[in-house]
Order: C-alpha cells, then structure tokens, then sequence
C-alpha cells in the first residue's frame, strides 16, 4: 500500500530532521564549555590592562643582560629533570638566585605543576618533577625576590 505525502508528513520530517540538528548542536556546544574555556591565563583581560607593566619589567631584564639555558631529560620512570643555567652579561654564573617556577602543558591547564628550582652550583640550578608525560611542555622560571628575572622556553620531555 502506498501512502502519500502530504503538507503534514513534510511538516513532521523537517521539524524531525531540524529537532536532531539542534539537539546534536547543544550537546556538542554544552560538552566543549564544560571542557575548555578556551582562555590560556585565568584573567587575560586584567593581564592586557597590565601589559605595560610587564613591558617595563622585560626592558628592565634586558637591561641586565643575564641569560638562562632551559634543559629537561627523564629521570625514572615518569619523572623528569629541569635544568636551568643562568649567567650575567659577562657570562659568569649568578648564583644564589631563588628560582620557582611553572612546567606547563601547551594544551591542557590541569596537567600545569609548579616548580621549584634548588641550586647544584654557582649559577646552575635544577628541578625534579614527578608525573611528567612526554611531549611538548613549557619551562617559565623566575626570580622569586630580588632582581627580577624571568625566563621561558618549550622543551620536548621524552
């Protein structure tokens, strides 16, 4: 038996077929809110009104000349070591800093870990962190008092 299709059927088949489209849309939109919002820092808008405070504080780090070299390896089996050597302008080593800092993932905030960085010798400096995955991760370490000194660099952890 054939049926017929009436203004009626059409009528039922787009609100079906539109009704699926919606619902589909809000469940996408409402899981991807929920996961990642999308923001790197937690005030990016306070962060853009004191952008001229950190201009000033990197033109007054440059000014000192000091440079630092990030390095990270594995150690064991979920580990891994942060090494960090920090030199003036005339490249000697500038020792008794007190250095903390950040381990970063690019991507995902809740994998972030601090840091804290102890001296080995004059100038180098070093961190152990548990629970590291390997991939891309970003080292941000900086002074915690006195001169102010900031330094950053993505690294591959192994």
């Amino acid at each position: 038996m054939k049926r017929t299709l009436t203004g009626r059927g059409v009528l039922v088949w787009l609100a079906l077929f539109f009704g699926v489209v919606i619902l589909t849309d809000v469940i996408f939109v409402t899981v991807a809110v929920k996961t990642f919002r999308g923001e790197d820092e937690a005030k990016p808008y306070l962060q853009g009104i004191a952008y001229n405070q950190t201009l000033a504080r990197r033109a007054e780090q440059a000014e000192l000349g000091w440079r630092a070299v990030i390095a990270a390896e594995r150690s064991g089996d979920k580990g891994a070591v942060v090494d960090l050597d920090v030199v003036d302008s005339n490249g000697a080593p500038k020792a008794g800093l007190i250095l903390t800092g950040e381990l970063r993932h690019p991507s995902d905030e809740n994998r972030d870990r601090p840091i804290r960085f102890r001296e080995l010798s004059p100038g180098h400096y070093r961190s152990e962190v548990e629970n590291v995955r390997p991939g891309d991760w970003d080292v941000i370490a900086r002074t915690e008092q006195g001169t102010p000194f900031e330094a950053s660099r993505r690294l591959w952890v192994p």
